[in-house]
């Protein structure tokens, strides 16, 4: 019998397992603690991408690394355990000499070659994660060391948690690198575009708005964390704002025309936790800076509106209803709605809503 590993060393590992989640620098401190508690010498990350052949090490602890490499160019492929490993239910550990013949390990080429021509013998794998690009850890021992009974049950006591980790930071990654590029797409508009939290404080803003806050005649600027605009009253803005945030009823949209003819309108419009722009995943308030000249021209040819259509669509945009719209311009109600069925087949939609949802995005492009 070996002697029981402390609960302390335990606790150890499980916690090095989820700071691993947040901080991918903690993966090789995790890798060589596991490795030691278990009665190891060797351990490797590695990972196989789909349409690989093989999988490829990233990260190992103890390792030469001439061997890394001779695994990744020739000896990965050949590996016996690797068809096993992947017909294996995702946080069950294989070992090699419980799993295959011994006519194997005795004389296939991966053994003979390459596992113990680098001092390594028996080895235990498991896969975290089989979705997409799968993610494997292995433990290896030195020719002559067997680890005890103890040591194999840290194995299988830190498995789920190992596999949890492995699973919550492959989400994260790919979290992260969506986030990335969503900031990149932003970033790379032309058109100004702040976000606004539930506090209507500044929570993102893109390139275009940092240079537009900047200039000294542009339509808005910041101060103390929040949007202003420079050269018009306040109130407009703040009341858009806080339609959109919901604070009076339902969220709603709203375009500010400018002061004075020909500058830019502001469009105020909410932002849904879930909306492909959103970068920070919960609900926000979009405002941007549009050329309204500009915007209309790009939307109009786009779904070639015809001039009824296309001035229905832009006082839509600004807040107004169907019916305020036919009221101002001297229209029937009836003939407003023909006008609105018209904007709903040429822009795929099928609510008021989502067409001045569309609308509204597009103008922040």
């Amino acid at each position: 019998m070996g002697i029981a590993l402390s609960q302390e060393t335990y606790d150890a590992l499980v916690g090095l397992c989820y700071e691993s989640v947040l901080d991918s620098a903690r993966w090789p401190v995790l890798l060589d603690a596991l490795a030691a508690a278990s009665g190891r010498q060797f351990g490797a990350i590695a990972i196989n991408h789909p349409g690989d052949a093989a999988a490829t090490v990233t990260l190992a602890a103890r390792c030469d690394p001439a061997a890394i490499q001779a695994y990744n160019v020739h000896y990965g492929a050949i590996d016996p355990m690797r068809e096993l490993i992947a017909a294996t239910d995702d946080g069950r550990w294989n070992h090699d000499r419980r799993e295959l013949p011994a006519a194997t390990l005795d004389h296939h080429p991966y053994y003979q070659e390459f596992q113990r021509a680098q001092g390594m013998d028996d080895r235990a794998s498991i896969r975290l994660n089989g979705q997409g690009a799968c993610v494997y850890v292995a433990l290896l021992t030195a020719i002559g060391v067997r680890p005890d009974a103890c040591q194999d049950d840290l194995l299988a006591r830190i498995a789920p948690h190992l596999q949890r980790a492995g699973t919550l930071y492959d989400t994260l990654t790919g979290l992260r690198d969506g986030l990335a590029l969503r900031d990149q797409v932003l970033d790379s508009l032309p058109t100004p575009l702040w976000l606004l939290d539930e506090g209507r404080r500044v929570a993102y803003r893109n390139a275009a708005a940092q240079r537009h806050a900047a200039l000294p005649d542009g339509a808005l600027c910041e101060h103390n964390g929040q949007i202003r605009p420079r050269h018009a009253a306040a109130s407009r803005l703040e009341t858009a704002i806080l339609q959109a945030t919901g604070h009076s009823g339902s969220r709603r949209a709203s375009r500010i025309a400018p002061p004075a003819a020909g500058g830019p309108d502001v469009v105020v419009t909410p932002l849904s936790e879930d909306h492909p722009d959103n970068p920070l995943q919960r609900p926000l308030v979009a405002v941007s800076v549009v050329d309204p000249e500009q915007q209309n021209l790009r939307v109009n040819d786009l779904f070639q509106f015809s001039r009824a259509e296309a001035r229905l669509a832009t006082k839509l945009q600004e807040g107004l209803s169907l019916a305020e719209y036919a009221e101002r311009h001297g229209i029937a109600l009836s003939t407003a709605r023909t006008q609105l069925r018209a904007l709903f087949t040429k822009t795929g939609t099928h609510r008021q809503g989502e067409l001045v949802s569309l609308l509204l995005r597009l103008a922040r492009h």
